[in-house]
């Protein structure tokens, strides 16, 4: 029976804090009251059993809040209560087979639990996308490799045929911003090139254009949301990327003809790696050097007009190509462009934040340069927003993958045992992969908040609906977010797809699995829209920033909340961990204090440790350069995993179906536990933890890791897209692995018959001389 069947009441879907809690110095009084961080008494709380707080609108007094404030408190009132034959309507029960051992020992409702990132509206988006593909034969799989011409062309099609049916008009999404995440997400889940082929040439592109341009540049956004041209996005080249103000593309005013001259010195001033540049894009925005009277003024955007959208020529003076084949992601046609003198109207600069008069007089509204080039690159952080949800895409396939092979995988039998033991009993199996489900659930709650939180941020600035102090601090806290969370993401979801592939053994190698190709296309979410490592050090310089002041930091520094584990943090940092009982420590709010204290340690410690480089006579940029390993670094780590944990706690523990909270408790101690015991050397420098302590962490992660066994296949139900989606045969809803290989294995074009070069292996001697 379906674990669904036991509870039929209504569920409040709590999914509507699209903002969260804005204020960065408050704390929230919570209905649990652990002991204190210096007292050894038992912590341990009834919480999981009790109601949870009544939902209200959130009244402050913070400025910085008041709008996000209004608009969450209408999206507070449209509360949707939400039966199970309503969730039935779009989550049918599962078919029966191997999986149904497990099945049964739910303890919660696969369906409901969906309800802690999704609402009734986003399932309806994404069914309504996964309904059209299933049934639109330009969306069936190939179940064989194709030529990457054939696999451009199909991703284009399939593009066309996907925004022609506009699922999401603007006003849905400035109604509720969750549904452009929910579209984007249900189509990264069928086809990630497809995703990003229309991410970049219908989003990015315009959405640029938007943000740094003027109401006489939106007839490119027209003709693009026409269809009339392809957009692209174009900032790194050949030599450069990382270091924007080190790129070599030029724009040189011409005062006579009123055109800007677009030149590329050499190929290493070529622009590469843009996505969709290489064979369908008729138009780009390319980040390119102004010139104008003979003086650089730095980095600025230009619409540049690439090929005839009649034609998909050139135009003379435009070099533009293909890079070729890549590791992944091979529907996105990556491509470069070289300019030779060519002319484009002034008119095409886009100059909201700086540009020329006619006469080659520069303008701009900003007295600092750098904070003109920070906001010309301001639309990169929506890119990064973006890419911690593509990356935990690929983490949610592979981990449903995963559970469902290794709930039916058996091997071995213990003593007297009539049967072999499903490989997810045993405790290996268990630690590499349960960790990542947790990982999953807590990427998908963040990635929901962050990406809403995000389009309203960006729809206040283009409206000029804020004042710009508070923008400016938005702007800069979703920077450092941002530039922490992704690398966060990006990595534990690389971490997650080695260790799915090598969990179902010698079948995750297979193609037809389908982790190999989410593992390499997930791989590109580690180096572009900036390279990991690089990313960390502009959120930890900003961390850095905020230290010396840290007793002055108000919810106009933080808007979002991110810096929150700063409140009172010096006499937070006097104390060490007092907590020693197994409850005490994998208790979830424990954990969460625990994170508070280590990323404020680190943070001291990396300040410290830069100042005494200072001190001992090193420069600004060498003491942070030799400050990064085991110091920048892992404060951005940390600081990043802190926010993303709290998002994740405060919605568990807030979740109405009771059944459902208690599994998402223990899910949030799974994954803080999982973080803290990898920053353990840490603790210990700091002398939070006690050596006895660190053991007791450990063993409280197998603890839990065994705890949640019997929940983890409906867990991955709650996870799983459509098995056409999936598209594994290791991990379809019915479990029959077995059966889904034979058929793959038998069905396979050419499986059964000898190759057409047969007389090669028979014959070989007509073609090797001997040397016998």
């Amino acid at each position: 029976m379906d674990n669904s069947e036991k509870n039929t009441e209504p569920v409040i879907n709590n999914n509507v804090d699209v903002f969260g809690d804005c204020d960065s110095n408050r704390l929230e009084k919570n209905t649990h009251t652990p002991s204190s961080e210096s007292s050894d008494s038992n912590s341990s709380s009834s919480e999981e059993d009790e109601p949870p707080p009544k939902r209200r609108r959130h009244s402050r007094s913070s400025d910085s809040c008041q709008e996000i404030d209004r608009r969450f408190d209408q999206l507070s009132q449209q509360l949707e209560y939400v039966t199970e034959d309503d969730l039935k309507e779009y989550f049918p029960d599962l078919p029966s087979g191997p999986l149904d051992v497990y099945r049964k020992k739910a303890s919660f409702s696969w369906r409901r639990m969906k309800l802690v990132y999704d609402t009734l509206s986003t399932i309806k988006i994404k069914h309504n996308i996964w309904k059209f593909m299933e049934d639109h034969p330009l969306f069936h799989h190939s179940d064989t490799s194709i030529p990457l011409d054939e696999e451009r062309h199909i991703a284009v099609k399939r593009m066309y045929a996907i925004y022609n049916e506009n699922f999401l008009p603007l006003e849905k999404i400035l109604e509720d911003p969750r549904l452009l995440q929910a579209e984007t997400e249900a189509i990264f889940m069928f086809d990630s090139s497809l995703a990003v082929k229309l991410s970049l040439t219908f989003r990015m592109f315009t959405n640029t254009i938007q943000g740094s341009g003027k109401p006489h540049h939106y007839h490119f956004i027209e003709d693009a949301q026409q269809g009339k041209i392809g957009g692209c996005f174009g900032l790194t080249e050949v030599s450069h990327g990382s270091n924007a103000k080190g790129l070599r593309t030029t724009a040189t005013y011409d005062v006579q003809k009123k055109q800007f001259v677009m030149h590329s010195a050499d190929f290493e001033a070529a622009k590469f790696w843009v996505g969709s540049m290489g064979k369908c894009a008729t138009h780009a925005i390319i980040y390119a050097m102004l010139i104008s009277k003979g003086k650089n003024h730095g980095l600025h955007s230009f619409v540049v007009p690439l090929r005839d959208p009649k034609t998909l020529k050139p135009y003379p003076g435009v070099i533009v190509g293909d890079i070729g084949e890549k590791i992944g992601l091979n529907g996105v046609d990556n491509g470069f462009v070289m300019f030779n003198n060519y002319h484009i109207p002034k008119e095409n600069a886009l100059d909201k934040f700086g540009g020329v008069d006619d006469n080659g007089d520069y303008q701009t509204p900003f007295r600092d340069p750098s904070k003109r080039f920070g906001a010309s690159l301001g639309i990169l952080s929506g890119g990064r927003v973006h890419i911690t949800s593509i990356t935990t895409n690929y983490l949610q396939k592979a981990i449903v993958i995963a559970i469902r092979y290794s709930a039916v995988r058996r091997q071995f039998a213990a003593d007297n045992a009539t049967e072999e033991t499903p490989i997810l009993e045993y405790q290996q199996q268990q630690i590499r992969l349960l960790p990542y489900l947790a990982a999953t659930f807590a990427f998908r709650i963040f990635c929901t908040w962050f990406g809403a939180v995000h389009i309203n941020i960006t729809v206040d600035n283009v409206l000029d609906r804020v004042e710009a102090g508070l923008a400016a601090a938005r702007g800069a806290e979703v920077h450092a977010l941002s530039s922490a969370a992704k690398p966060v993401c990006a990595w534990a979801a690389r971490d997650a797809l080695q260790a799915a592939r090598e969990a179902c053994g010698g079948h995750g190698y297979l193609k037809a699995a389908g982790i190999g190709d989410l593992r390499n296309d997930n791989d590109a979410n580690c180096t572009y829209e900036g390279e990991n490592s690089l990313l960390l050090q502009q959120t930890s310089n900003w961390l850095l920033s905020i230290w010396p002041r840290r007793h002055e930091i108000t919810a106009k520094d933080s808007p979002l909340g991110s810096l929150e584990f700063l409140e009172n943090c010096d006499e937070k940092l006097k104390k060490t961990c007092a907590w020693k009982s197994m409850e005490d420590m994998i208790d979830p709010y424990n954990l969460t204090q625990m994170y508070k204290w280590l990323t404020a340690f680190v943070l001291k410690m990396t300040y410290e440790k830069v100042n005494k480089l200072k001190r001992e006579g090193k420069n600004n940029w060498e003491a942070k350069n030799d400050s990064q390993s085991y110091n920048a670094v892992t404060l951005s780590v940390v600081y990043g995993e802190n926010h993303i944990l709290n998002h994740f706690y405060k919605t568990a523990k807030s979740f109405e179906d009771v059944a459902c909270r208690k599994v998402l408790l223990k899910l949030v101690s799974l994954f803080s536990a999982f973080l803290l015991e990898k920053h353990m050397a840490t603790l210990y420098i700091g002398g939070y933890f006690t050596l006895d302590q660190g053991l007791v962490l450990r063993e409280g992660v197998l603890r839990l890791c065994a705890e949640l066994v019997p929940d983890a296949v409906s867990l991955a139900d709650t996870l799983a897209p459509p098995d056409f989606c999936l598209h594994s045969v290791l991990g379809n809803a019915d479990g029959e692995v077995y059966k889904h290989i034979q058929k793959r294995v038998m069905t396979y074009p050419g499986a059964l018959e000898r190759p057409h070069w047969w007389r090669d292996v028979v014959f070989w001697q007509s073609y090797i001389p001997s040397k016998l």
